[in-house]
């Protein structure tokens, strides 16, 4: 089922940047319908960001304890 929408013009030339190809409603159409699969890769890109930057910490926090560990060696 298809109804008409009384839409502006600035976001049906909005839509036409992002939707490749695509004219008017087709491109306003391709935007809305793909809008949950860009949130959903969204949001596992940011749970991935969050991911190294947790493994970031962890290298930099084994990182000072090697250094430690080689200012020890090197007072010997």
């Amino acid at each position: 089922m298809r109804q008409p929408l009384d839409l502006p013009s600035y976001l049906i030339r909005d839509a036409e940047l992002y939707a490749p190809g695509r004219k008017g409603s087709d491109a306003v159409e391709w935007i809305l319908s793909h809008y949950p699969v860009l949130l959903a890769d969204l949001r596992d890109a940011r749970r991935r960001l969050a991911g190294q930057e947790q493994e970031g910490a962890e290298l930099d926090a084994l990182v000072d304890r090697l250094r430690a560990i080689a200012a020890q060696i090197a007072e010997l």
